[in-house]
């Protein structure tokens, strides 16, 4: 009986630790004074070991707004990145400029919800970023 009591207890334990995690950013995109329409942005956890989970995607809209949320289950915290896939200011180069940004710890929640939006605000994408890499991929 005890044993039974031991075995239910560390498996409510372990199922607890795998909760679901969410994050969600808002913001708006611009190439240069005009919006970024139907550009892609992807929310990643960033994994140390193993390749990254991929938690959403979206495109912008018609005024360069978007609202990206996404959500695992894991036992360690997430390590969010937001990636935005653009060919604003690029001229003819192949594949698409990759920019990434890392989502403050702070908006993570352990809940299946959206509980407070990181507010990425209005970002001009003629910026060069440091470490913005190229993707044909996405």
């Amino acid at each position: 009986m005890i044993y039974s009591g031991i075995i239910i207890v560390a498996f409510i334990t372990a199922c607890s630790a795998f909760r679901q995690q969410s994050v969600g950013v808002k913001g708006q995109l611009m190439c240069g004074d005009k919006p970024a329409t139907g550009e892609l942005l992807k929310l990643f956890n960033h994994n140390t070991v193993g390749s990254d989970d991929q938690l959403a995607s979206t495109k912008t809209d018609k005024q360069g707004n978007y609202t990206i949320e996404g959500g695992i289950g894991a036992i360690l915290s997430m390590d969010v990145q937001l990636k935005i896939y653009t060919n604003c200011n690029d001229g003819i180069m192949p594949c698409k400029r990759e920019i990434t940004f890392g989502i403050p710890s702070d908006y993570v929640t352990r809940s299946e919800k959206v509980k407070t939006y990181f507010n990425g605000g209005s970002l001009n994408l003629q910026f060069k970023f440091k470490d913005e890499s190229r993707s044909c991929l996405s």
